[in-house]
């Protein structure tokens, strides 16, 4: 898709431009994989969680995780223009290349939305390095038109559905180099797998993109995303990886297809805990990694097991700045610690640029400790100065600034 393939390297040469030399990531996913964003954060970037990533690595193109709309509750993935940024978030797969494998997602487009958002299948994915045939499949759902339809071959098309949980179901068959594009249960289209974009393509699914577009686009959401191969063989998925706090109660989400329903389910969360739902809730004691793994047994007594890690840290300070007020000689600043866990050392300055500073241009400090919900005022040395500048206070990894104006010996904010 030229349109498309354009912007992509000119994202990838303003990010480039910001991030300089800086360390990336790369996590894929073996199949059968699914991500129902249950497990994150609302209102948290997905860009470096569930192996979700921005385009090229690039944060700034991040989608969110919304408890806005949902298919299974609490969270879907909302995918829209964010601070000048069109959202652009990719999930990279190993090892789905042979067979019949299904790809679903689930959409929903509000009927206030404006723009497009487009859906994309690749069969090839490196960051920084993209070629025409790499696209197997583009999907664009068009807000001015109230359809969605296949880039590739506009032609194919079906009414968009609005304000209501839409399937987008890909059926692909690698054997045969082949692959069936339903929505809604409706078929939109069939064709090759390799001759998505343009001729030359993989058989190969390497990642989902789900894009904004370039033209400013308002919230879509997705939920409910799974690839699983098209077999009667038993499998199991155990999701992850999770994540929290020691005694945080975690949702963990299993699936299971195949076989011969119904199935029995069995986790052992690693800590010598265990449960027999399909979706418990677990609290760990203590910090640590754990091999948290799932067995599914269906009416048959076929067996299948799938392992994953739940990551689980001790309580956290969060530390922020609140109030900057000025004053005779000397400027005052609020420090709190907002998190569950107490704080040790924390390095503070008070610092002031702009106008003419004869003196207490930067005063600093350390905080010997503050325990969660607390709070402590820091003091600049004596200030002396005339003119307008610009307060800088820094506490551990939080920063905070204030314009003010230096009159001799009082400092107005």
């Amino acid at each position: 898709m030229e349109k498309k393939y354009s912007k992509k390297f000119f994202v990838i040469g303003i990010a480039l431009l910001f991030l300089g030399a800086s360390a990336t990531f790369s996590i894929s996913a073996t199949a059968p994989w699914s991500d129902n964003f249950d497990s994150y954060t609302a209102g948290s970037p997905l860009h470096g969680q569930g192996g979700w990533h921005g385009w090229d690595q690039v944060p700034e193109v991040t989608g969110y995780v919304s408890n806005v709309q949902s298919r299974s509750t609490p969270n879907s993935l909302e995918i829209a223009w964010f601070s000048g940024n069109a959202a652009d978030m990719v999930h990279q797969y190993t090892d789905i290349n042979s067979g019949i494998w299904r790809y679903t997602a689930y959409q929903y487009v509000p009927s206030t939305m404006t723009g497009e958002s487009w859906f994309i299948l690749m069969n090839k994915y490196e960051d920084g390095v993209h070629n025409s045939p790499d696209w197997s499949l583009q999907l664009v759902s068009s807000a001015a038109s109230g359809i969605i339809y296949d880039y590739d071959d506009q032609a194919a098309s079906l009414t968009l559905v609005t304000d209501a949980w839409a399937k987008i179901e890909v059926v692909i068959d690698f054997d045969t180099d082949w692959q069936i594009i339903y929505y809604n249960d409706v078929q939109l289209q069939a064709k090759g797998w390799t001759d998505g974009h343009a001729p030359g393509g993989q058989l190969n699914l390497a990642a989902v993109d789900l894009w904004a577009a370039e033209t400013l686009s308002t919230s879509v959401y997705y939920d409910d995303m799974s690839v699983v191969p098209d077999s009667s063989d038993l499998i199991c998925s155990a999701g992850g990886p999770y994540s929290g706090e020691i005694d945080e109660e975690i949702q963990f989400i299993g699936t299971a297809y195949g076989g011969v329903e119904p199935y029995t389910w069995h986790w052992d969360f690693g800590d010598g805990e265990e449960a027999t739902e399909q979706n418990p809730t677990h609290a760990y004691t203590e910090a640590g990694v754990y091999n948290v793994t799932l067995t599914v047994t269906d009416d048959e007594g076929s067996i299948a097991t799938d392992t994953t890690t739940a990551t689980i840290i001790g309580p956290q300070p969060v530390i922020g700045i609140g109030n900057i007020t000025g004053g005779l000689l000397k400027v005052n600043a609020v420090v709190q610690n907002t998190g569950t866990g107490d704080a040790a050392d924390i390095d503070w300055s008070i610092k002031l640029t702009g106008g003419l500073i004869i003196l207490g241009k930067e005063t600093t400090g350390t905080i010997a400790s503050l325990p969660a919900g607390g709070e402590e005022t820091i003091t600049s040395s004596l200030i002396l100065g005339l003119g307008a500048t610009t307060i800088t206070v820094t506490a551990g990894p939080a920063t905070k600034t204030q314009a003010a104006t230096v009159l001799l010996i009082f400092i107005k904010i």
